[in-house]
C-alpha cells in the first residue's frame, strides 16, 4: 500500500527510531531514511523529497515543535511541505494544540502501533 512512499523518521532514541523504522516496513513503506536529530533531519529534508515525516517531539537539540517551524521556514528544503506526523509520550492537550499550530499533519502518542501508524500514515498522505 505504501511501496511508492518516502518516509523520513526523526527520532533521538536509538531504540524508539528502531522500532518506528521496522513498523514502517512491515506496513510495506518503500522508503525509509532516519534522521537521529532536528538539524539532521533539516539537512536530508533539503537533498530529498519525503512523502511524509515521523517525528519525536521531545529531542535534543532541536525538539520537533522547533523543526517543523525550521522546516516550513525553508525555502531550500526539497521536503518543505511534507506532512508531518508528531510522536510522543505526552498526551495533554497543550502539546496536541501546539503541534498542531506549528503544521503537525497528525499527532501519535507512543507506544507506537501497527494500527495506530497506519491510521495517521492514511491521514497525513490521504490514503483510504
Amino acid at each position: 500500500m505504501y511501496k511508492s512512499y518516502s518516509l523520513l523518521v526523526v527520532e533521538d532514541e536509538v531504540v524508539t527510531r528502531s522500532v518506528s523504522v521496522r513498523l514502517l516496513r512491515q506496513l510495506g513503506v518503500g522508503k525509509v531514511t532516519e534522521a537521529s536529530d532536528g538539524a539532521e533531519a533539516l539537512a536530508r529534508c533539503d537533498r530529498a523529497a519525503f512523502d511524509a515525516i515521523l517525528c519525536d517531539v521531545d529531542m535534543e537539540p532541536m525538539d520537533g515543535l522547533a523543526f517543523i517551524e525550521a522546516l516550513r521556514g525553508r525555502e531550500q528544503a526539497l521536503s518543505r511541505n511534507a506532512p508531518v506526523i508528531m510522536l510522543t509520550k505526552h498526551n495533554n492537550a497543550d502539546v496536541v494544540l501546539s503541534a498542531r499550530r506549528f503544521g503537525a499533519a497528525a499527532y501519535l502518542v507512543k507506544p507506537v502501533t501497527p494500527e495506530g501508524l497506519r491510521e495517521k500514515l492514511n491521514r497525513a498522505l490521504g490514503t483510504p
